[in-house]
């Protein structure tokens, strides 16, 4: 996800992001063994969504400090790849990593905030207190108006269509952002606690839980352009989307990256988390549609032995809130919490690759 542009309150920039996701026994290590390619494979993998897909975060170059549970270094300037690279797209994201498992031609249009409005559908664009700022042309384009289509998509002639998208069309950002301001309110008496089960709260209501009709509409549409799309071009893609994993501490867990929210708000946006990946399953689930499936990446923050990698471990698997720092203002302006490290993105892909190559075998 991304972060409100540079006119958001300091400290909740922090809402700025939740996609997240996993991977790795160590630090940089990996969770588990590769294995060999299947015979039936995609030769094409075209990527489509936002922060988590793009590998947001991955190339500041943050390491863990287990003895303090804290984030630290990082280079705000970290250089990001064209030929787009206000999408800060790396080569350590989940759908590189499963395309170079497959041997397969890997085509990236995944962009940090995007929506289906606004990135998927139209190009994405943010708008802050100077002006607008194209990040990219659309991801997949208008198919129903045919108006900006993105002809990289068609000579990409993918096989297969991976999707991470959501997070920021119900704005996890503003939720989040929403759930800190409220905490600190709260906690100097000067509001009710918020973001909870007994007081979801407006921001919540609205955004999230309103927005749920529209988001499971856009799903289906976005499936019905991709099959109405390659039907034309004489190839029908598969479709494989993934759920998000949450980063966040079991409840009465507290660090240092969980700080700026109350103990009571986590395992309700934890809650959170789990509901919107379940408004993708039934949406999926109910396409009754075998090319089209879901990889569940929601445990993607714990390895393959059960140990876990969420916040306030020794090995987190997702950038933590303490990359911010009131010492240092500017840290405020990286987009890394909330998303994968790449042991993460690592992680991410080994529970896609299954469900891969589950949907290509004996095709």
């Amino acid at each position: 996800m991304r972060r409100p542009g540079p006119a958001a309150a300091v400290p909740f920039v922090v809402a700025v992001l939740f996609a997240a996701a996993c991977g790795s026994t160590g630090p940089g290590g990996s969770s588990t063994a590769r294995t060999v390619a299947p015979p039936a494979a995609p030769a094409s993998i075209a990527q489509l969504g936002d922060s988590l897909a793009s590998g947001e975060g991955t190339l500041y170059g943050y390491t863990y400090a287990a003895a303090s549970q804290t984030w630290t270094g990082g280079n705000l300037n970290a250089t990001w790849p064209g030929p787009y690279p206000l999408c800060h797209d790396s080569p350590d994201s989940y759908g590189t990593l499963v395309a170079g498992h497959f041997s397969s031609a890997f085509a990236q249009f995944a962009c940090t905030g995007a929506t289906f409005t606004n990135g998927i559908s139209a190009p994405r664009v943010e708008n802050g207190v100077l002006g607008s700022t194209t990040y990219r042309p659309a991801e997949f384009g208008n198919w129903a108006t045919q108006t900006d289509l993105n002809g990289s998509y068609d000579q990409a002639d993918p096989d297969l269509a991976l999707v991470t998208l959501g997070a920021d069309d119900v704005q996890f950002a503003a939720i989040v952002e929403s759930c800190v301001l409220n905490a600190y309110a709260a906690s100097h008496g000067l509001a009710s606690l918020e973001c909870t089960a007994a007081n979801p709260g407006s921001t919540v209501d609205r955004d999230l839980l309103g927005f749920r009709p529209t988001l499971q509409e856009h799903y289906v549409t976005l499936v019905q352009w991709i099959e109405a799309r390659g039907k034309q071009a004489g190839k029908v893609p598969r479709v494989v989307f993934t759920t998000y994993p949450d980063p966040l501490p079991p409840a009465g867990t507290t660090c240092n990256d969980a700080e700026l929210l109350s103990e009571q708000q986590i395992p309700y946006l934890s809650s959170l988390v789990g509901e919107m990946n379940g408004w993708l399953t039934d949406t999926i689930a109910g396409l009754n549609d075998p090319n089209v499936v879901v990889a569940d990446v929601s445990s993607a923050y714990t390895d393959a032995s059960g140990g876990s990698h969420t916040w306030c471990t020794n090995d987190p698997w997702a950038y933590g809130l303490s990359i911010y720092s009131l010492a240092n203002p500017s840290s405020f302006e990286s987009l890394a919490p909330f998303h994968p490290t790449p042991a993460g993105q690592r992680r991410i892909a080994e529970l896609v690759e299954p469900v891969v190559a589950k949907l290509f075998a004996g095709s």
